[in-house]
């Protein structure tokens, strides 16, 4: 593969790393307020324990900053998007990868075809993922392991060209 194709390659990673993370956050780190009324429209928020920031720092302090960014505030998708758009332009746009490069990564048809098939895999394991609290390195590695079946690269290029001659209306992560 050529160095440039590698890059890209990584640097859609990358992203999607900080995307799943976020995801991982939420998935495992959810709350009520405990002082809000007791409506239908009780609000969510992330509430990671001091432990919690600790394991993170410890293990995955090139993602620390996000997870700083996001204890305590409510759990919803401007927040969510907020927080990945803010971490990548921060911490990745620049500094891992070239600089003026995340944009062009969020936008790209392989990025977005890796993330669709990142939300499939945490619909389709949700069950499996809320049996126990996982690691987040064990979030990547059992994503990384399913996305090597067959069936599950079929799809993968299947979506890679959905995506690419779908309209641009279509639902994209942009910053």
């Amino acid at each position: 593969m050529p160095i440039q194709q590698e890059t890209f390659r990584e640097s859609v990673m990358q992203i999607l790393e900080a995307v799943m993370f976020e995801n991982w956050l939420r998935f495992y780190f959810i709350a009520e307020k405990t002082d809000a009324t007791h409506s239908e429209d009780v609000p969510l928020f992330i509430a990671v324990p001091d432990k919690g920031m600790e394991r993170i720092r410890k293990d995955y302090a090139h993602l620390l900053p996000m997870a700083e960014a996001i204890n305590e505030k409510e759990a919803d998708f401007k927040t969510s998007r907020r927080a990945v758009c803010t971490f990548v332009m921060e911490q990745l746009d620049g500094k891992t990868m070239s600089k003026n490069t995340a944009p062009i990564i969020l936008e790209s048809a392989t990025f977005q075809a890796q993330l669709q098939l990142f939300n499939l895999w945490v619909q389709s394991h949700e069950a499996q993922l809320d049996e126990n609290f996982l690691e987040f390195s064990t979030w990547r590695s059992l994503f990384a392991e399913w996305r090597k079946s067959p069936d599950v690269r079929s799809l993968e290029d299947k979506l890679l060209i959905y995506v690419q001659t779908a309209s641009r209306e279509q639902k994209t992560l942009t910053c």
